[in-house]
């Protein structure tokens, strides 16, 4: 019976942290692969130069063909379509689940991003902290 009990308890437990995540944090961890970038330039900027306009289309591949893995455990990585991971480390959802805050394993980088919106099937980020906010789209993996 006691052996009953301390499982009984440890389920409970378990079961309580879990439910103690929040809306945000429970939909956010997943594979989100970009599928759209807004604002690389301001729409009335008209490129300096050429090689400015094929900088920013390069800008916007790359950052489309990256894939964000939020973990449960609070970890993060971002990687390429061969599966390269490129950055690591750990994020953070505020206590209003507006704002995720994304701390490299170096601790040299730390990027905030409004949740603009998250659902199972779509989320959308905008950086903060630029003059212009990139705002990226996302789907499940």
């Amino acid at each position: 019976m006691k052996k009953f009990t301390y499982l009984l308890c440890i389920v409970l437990a378990v079961a309580g942290l879990v439910s103690c995540q929040s809306k945000t944090q429970k939909l956010i961890v997943k594979k989100w692969d970009c599928v759209q970038v807004e604002n690389l330039a301001p729409a009335d900027l008209h490129y300096a130069s050429k090689e400015d306009s094929t900088n920013a289309t390069k800008l916007d591949a790359a950052l489309k063909a990256l894939s964000w893995t939020f973990n449960s455990n609070g970890s993060y990585n971002c990687s390429t379509i061969n599966g390269m991971i490129t950055v690591q480390g750990t994020y953070e959802i505020s206590g209003d689940e507006k704002t995720l805050t994304c701390t490299s394993s170096t601790g040299n980088n730390i990027n905030k991003y409004t949740i603009t919106s998250i659902e199972e099937f779509g989320m959308i980020l905008t950086s903060t902290g630029t003059n212009v906010p990139l705002v990226m789209h996302f789907s499940p993996h």
